[in-house]
């Protein structure tokens, strides 16, 4: 994940009575389709709750995607819980089943390892493992930043870890990891307005 990219938002903002609950999560709409994300791909997120661990590791969804009810995968099941994360990024649409990488916002995703990043930023989440990766998130919520970019910045460290280990044959150091967890945000942009 590139500074360039940081500065990339995936806003929180309210939904129509309509739907259950109050605050919803929504994701940036696909390149080419206008409109919100729930309109692109029919689904949508809960916020995640201040303190509920579970909701911030895997917001609650509805909707479906890909013709499937979002409502009813299990997100003990790992498989479950990369659907979710596939459903919330719709810029990806029709580029996981390629394999490729795609272009975002002129930087390189490989569509697949990113929704990967994802997974293990939520496991850390459930298994409390470590559990200042909790820490951090409510540290990071508690200073404005949403759920989208605290993944983000999590899993940054992540990779870092897997270049350390694949380049330099560096083992992961988890005393250095909860450093790193305790440094962020580090030079990330400040959190936006609140919508």
């Amino acid at each position: 994940m590139s500074p360039e990219s940081r500065g990339r938002r995936h806003p929180a903002r309210r939904r129509p009575g309509d739907r259950p609950g109050g605050r919803h999560l929504s994701a940036v709409p696909a390149p080419g389709q206008p409109g919100g994300y729930e309109q692109a791909a029919g689904c949508w997120f809960d916020e995640p709750a201040p303190g509920d661990r579970l909701s911030w590791a895997i917001p609650l969804a509805h909707g479906t995607y890909n013709g499937v009810d979002l409502g009813s995968l299990d997100t003990g099941e790992e498989d479950d819980r990369a659907l979710l994360f596939e459903a919330w990024h719709p810029q990806f649409a029709g580029a996981f089943e390629g394999g490729g990488d795609v272009v975002v916002d002129g930087e390189s995703v490989n569509p697949r390892l990113h929704v990967a990043m994802h997974q293990v930023v939520a496991n850390q989440l459930l298994a409390e493992d470590p559990p200042e990766t909790w820490q951090t998130v409510r540290r990071l919520a508690g200073l404005g930043y949403d759920w989208h970019t605290i993944m983000h910045m999590i899993a940054s460290l992540v990779i870092e870890d897997i270049r350390w280990a694949l380049q330099e044959h560096r083992q992961p150091d988890p005393a250095v990891y909860i450093g790193r967890l305790n440094g962020l945000p580090g030079d990330w942009p400040p959190p936006g307005p609140a919508r």
